[in-house]
């Protein structure tokens, strides 16, 4: 006869949220996406509403009793919520063993996998067990920023290339975004800011990155034009299920070989980490011999408005 108490106490169960909210906080790359609650636990899909076009007001000379009333138009948008699963079994013959933190300790491997796969699924997208992408993650829902090499192209081989490919995906984001939203954040593989801080890459009298820093990341830059963050991190690179538009865009890029970069402003409004449950244990079930676990996440990380956001074709050096 199967046992569905509780095999664990709730300190233990609070050691394996506690610690893969550390993991995914400290080092996961999509924590700085804008976090959105879903508002109901486990939703299947939420519903974005887009304010289109408001007419709030109105000038004269007097006040009007009867005056045109202020309206706003707005669509709406249901996203697709999907899970990231983690099962996890004990034996009965363990479960006394484990103090408050054993159940962590055990499985902090997994656990830590767990909240990279998360992270993953904000570029890449949910994957079924098979690894088969199920829905795209942030770089598939985008359209690549493509030939603003000095020679058309992606050959960032000359000095100033890489200044100029940033100056451009800046520029292809309305101002309106850029000025009504926080400073940009910037995501570069390590192959495109290794070329950049090449001490020979001289670009205006200064390494390239150092000009780069100067004119869009240090004090010198200005709130429209400024990025506030830079994180760089191989998970922009291009897998063979990205299915971003563009010619060249979704390139499987060869690690080391191929650059590239994503620029957006981290705007609630138009990009987000819809959550509809944290890290959390689903359920369990105890048997004679042991205790199966399902601990989950759910999710998804979209774009509300793509114009916010520019990704790069693959870079050649």
């Amino acid at each position: 006869m199967t046992d569905y108490m509780k095999a664990f106490k709730q300190a233990q169960y609070q050691s394996v949220a506690d610690r893969v909210a550390k993991y995914y906080t400290e080092t996961d790359k999509s924590i700085n996406i804008p976090l959105i609650n879903a508002g109901i636990p486990d939703a299947y899909e939420y519903r974005y509403t887009n304010f289109l076009d408001g007419d709030a007001s109105y000038g004269g000379l007097e006040w009007s009793a009867k005056g045109k009333k202020a309206s706003m138009v707005h669509s709406y948008t249901d996203i697709d919520l999907f899970t990231q699963q983690m099962n996890l079994s004990f034996s009965k013959n363990d479960i006394t063993k484990f103090g408050s933190q054993l159940i962590a300790d055990k499985r902090d491997a997994l656990i830590a996998k767990w909240a990279q796969d998360v992270d993953d699924a904000c570029f890449h997208g949910p994957k079924s067990a098979s690894g088969t992408q199920i829905a795209e993650g942030l770089i598939g829902q985008l359209t690549s920023l493509q030939n603003q090499s000095s020679g058309a192209d992606a050959d960032c081989s000359g000095k100033g290339e890489i200044w100029l490919w940033i100056q451009e995906m800046l520029d292809d984001i309305p101002f309106a975004m850029r000025e009504e939203g926080p400073d940009m954040l910037l995501f570069i593989n390590e192959k495109t800011y290794s070329e950049a801080r090449k001490p020979d890459r001289i670009y205006q009298d200064k390494i390239e990155w150092d000009f780069i820093h100067e004119t869009f990341i240090g004090p010198k830059a200005v709130h429209g034009r400024k990025i506030g963050k830079v994180i760089i991190t191989n998970k922009i690179n291009a897998e063979a299920a990205d299915n971003t538009d563009g010619d060249n865009a979704d390139t499987v890029d060869t690690l080391g070989t191929h650059g590239r970069m994503l620029l957006l402003v981290p705007d609630p409004r138009w990009v987000g980490r819809i959550v509809s449950r944290g890290f959390s244990l689903v359920g369990e079930e105890s048997g004679v011999l042991g205790t199966d676990q399902v601990w989950g996440w759910k999710g998804r990380s979209y774009f509300f408005n793509a114009d916010c956001a520019n990704y790069t074709e693959a870079l050649t050096f």
